[in-house]
């Protein structure tokens, strides 16, 4: 599994770099490329991606990595997610284009206890792989409509997220709260 998420980064970067460089080329980019970097909403403590626009830049689909040091979790959790959000409301309020979007995040986490197929020593069908999560998500971004090309393409993001397992819980036990499900994360994007 790893070596196929491996393959999927190799094979998205090397087609988007290819299908920039080389205009005449059946594979021509459906939007800009950008590079983003994440605090926190589940990918980890920290992540940073690559991704690409589509629809006159209202989807957004990336690939993102990320990590958690041992000494905020007691375990240390790389993670890779694949991203998809579409853009649903634009607008522009003086110098600031504003969006909201609303996505789904799928996330692979890689610890020394999450599984896709568990060891042979747990019993056969009892527990849930725990390696692979759904991620919903809603977030709102801010760009600056500025005269300097370099500024404005750099947007901030923000958005609220949660996750299938919590989702599950909730509606299992009502003594969770929504509140209690959700979480915060912010970043920023940056066009090529």
């Amino acid at each position: 599994m790893l070596l196929l998420l491996v393959l999927l980064v190799i094979l998205f970067s090397t087609s988007c770099i290819y299908a920039q460089n080389n205009k005449d080329s059946v594979i021509e980019p459906k939007g800009p490329t950008y590079m983003k970097v994440q605090y926190a909403g589940n990918i980890g403590l920290l992540s940073v991606g690559m991704g690409q626009t589509y629809m006159d830049d209202k989807l957004y689909v990336d690939l993102n990595y990320g990590y958690l040091p041992k000494r905020l979790n007691g375990v240390r959790v790389h993670s890779f997610a694949i991203k998809a959000s579409y853009q649903f409301v634009q607008g522009q309020l003086s110098s600031l284009e504003l969006g909201s979007y609303a996505g789904m995040c799928v996330l692979y986490g890689i610890t020394s206890n999450t599984y896709i197929r568990y060891p042979d020593l747990y019993p056969d069908d009892y527990y849930l792989p725990n390696a692979l999560h759904l991620m919903p998500l809603v977030g709102c971004n801010a760009r600056c409509l500025s005269v300097d090309k370099r500024v404005s393409r750099v947007a901030l993001y923000s958005e609220l997220g949660t996750v299938d397992y919590k989702i599950w819980y909730a509606l299992k036990n009502k003594k969770i709260k929504p509140a209690d499900i959700f979480n915060f994360s912010f970043g920023v994007r940056y066009k090529m």
